[in-house]
């Protein structure tokens, strides 16, 4: 299995991202990753971009080292109530939308039923795309209560590749969420989560987890860029053309 779009990725726009955004679409060159997606954090994270840094998104060109680019945040989840830590008016300068949860983000109890809340009211957000990296211990919640908001509402399911490596239970709780999603047929995609130019388009343990789960290849959208292209078209009205 190699993804041909990488949609969660951080620049050194969030301090604790190393590579620049050509080094980054350069790595994607190498790898075979023909679309990338720039989700530096939202303005709750410590180390966020300021707001302009997505408001200046206009002066990135379409595609970088030959790569298509999609200009978008990873938006923090920052109550129970799933409000943004972006309104309606910031997240119009974004054309692909991440929601997470983030430990430094929140103050709420964070039992499962609060949690499990608060990715419904996201699911009913119309701007979000991507439901991030929801397996950590640090947010549980009822994995099939939230595909199946996430179907209803047209949302994408993400299996983060640096959550399984570095987050505390993410990979155990990763079989029950991703078998959730399986059994209620919710698409999803494989992203890497990368903060350094090296890790954009690996994917070695997202890639076990579904083969021992027998994971349907047409449930991971990101597969085929050309199907995450069409979709980002659809939404947003983007035209993934050469710009003079």
């Amino acid at each position: 299995m190699q993804i041909q779009a990488d949609l969660h990725t951080h620049t050194i726009a969030s301090t604790h991202g190393y590579s620049t955004i050509t080094e980054m679409a350069k790595a994607a060159a190498q790898r075979g990753v023909r679309l990338l997606a720039m989700t530096d954090h939202g303005p709750a994270m410590p180390d966020a971009p300021h707001l302009w840094h997505f408001h200046n998104y206009k002066i990135l060109p379409r595609r970088i080292e030959g790569v298509w680019l999609l200009k978008g945040v990873e938006a923090n989840i920052i109550d129970e109530k799933g409000t943004l830590d972006m309104d309606e008016k910031e997240l119009a300068f974004c054309e692909w939308v991440i929601a997470s949860y983030h430990s430094h983000c929140v103050k709420f109890c964070r039992d499962a039923e609060t949690v499990t809340r608060g990715y419904r009211k996201v699911c009913e957000n119309p701007a979000v795309d991507v439901i991030g990296h929801f397996t950590t211990d640090f947010f549980p919640c009822d994995y099939e209560a939230v595909a199946v908001c996430a179907k209803e509402h047209g949302k994408i399911i993400e299996l983060n590749e640096s959550s399984l490596q570095w987050k505390k239970g993410a990979l155990k709780n990763a079989y029950t969420a991703y078998a959730a999603c399986k059994k209620l047929q919710v698409p999803i995609i494989v992203n890497t989560d990368a903060h350094y130019h090296g890790l954009v388009g690996k994917t070695p343990l997202a890639e076990q987890l579904l083969a021992e789960l027998d994971f349907p290849h047409e449930l991971v959208l990101n597969l085929d860029a050309d199907c995450v292209m069409e979709m980002a078209a659809r939404k947003r009205g983007i035209r993934f053309v050469d710009e003079d």
